[in-house]
C-alpha cells in the first residue's frame, strides 16, 4: 500500500452537534491522506478557527514535511497499536505535545483517534493521564474465517 506522505486536515463539526462542545480531541484518519477533526476541542487547542484549519496539512502544523511523513507513517502503522507522540504548533507558534491513541475499524480502513495534550511533554507511557486504564477492546474482524 502506498501511504500518503502528509495528511490534509478537514473539520467535520456540525453546529449544534454535541461534539461541538466536547473538550475531547477526537479525530479520524483515512488511508487516502485525510485527517478529520471531529470536535471543536482542536480549534481551542491549536488556536485556529474551522476555516483556517480546513485544508492545513500536517507539515504546516508539525513544522516540516519530514516530520509530517514520519508522523503519518507512525499513525497509519497497522501492526503497532502503540500510542503516537507528536508535537503540533498552534497559531501562536507554541508547540503542543500530543499523544494519539489509535483504534482501527474492523476492516482496517479507518482509524479513530483520541488525543491528549501534556504541556510538559510525555516521557513514558506511564506518565499519561489514563495510565493503568484497560485498553478499549478491538472489534472482531468481519472477514470470514479462512
Amino acid at each position: 500500500m502506498n501511504l500518503p506522505a502528509d495528511f490534509t486536515l478537514s473539520v467535520h463539526v456540525t453546529p449544534g452537534d454535541n461534539f461541538e462542545w466536547s473538550k475531547v480531541l477526537l479525530a479520524r484518519a483515512r488511508f487516502d491522506g485525510s485527517f478529520e477533526l471531529l470536535t471543536s476541542a482542536w480549534e481551542q487547542l491549536l488556536g485556529y478557527g474551522r476555516r483556517e484549519l480546513g485544508g492545513k496539512t500536517f507539515a504546516e502544523l508539525l513544522g516540516s514535511r519530514r516530520a509530517a511523513a514520519a508522523a503519518v507513517g507512525a499513525i497509519l502503522h497497522k501492526t503497532s497499536r502503540a500510542a503516537v507522540d507528536l508535537s503540533m504548533r498552534g497559531r501562536d507558534e507554541a508547540t503542543r505535545s500530543l499523544r494519539l491513541h489509535r483504534r482501527f475499524d474492523a476492516d482496517d480502513c479507518i482509524m479513530f483517534i483520541v488525543a491528549e495534550e501534556n504541556p510538559a511533554g510525555f516521557t513514558s507511557a506511564a506518565d499519561r493521564p489514563c495510565a493503568g486504564v484497560p485498553a478499549i477492546p478491538q472489534a472482531a474482524s468481519r472477514s470470514p474465517a479462512a
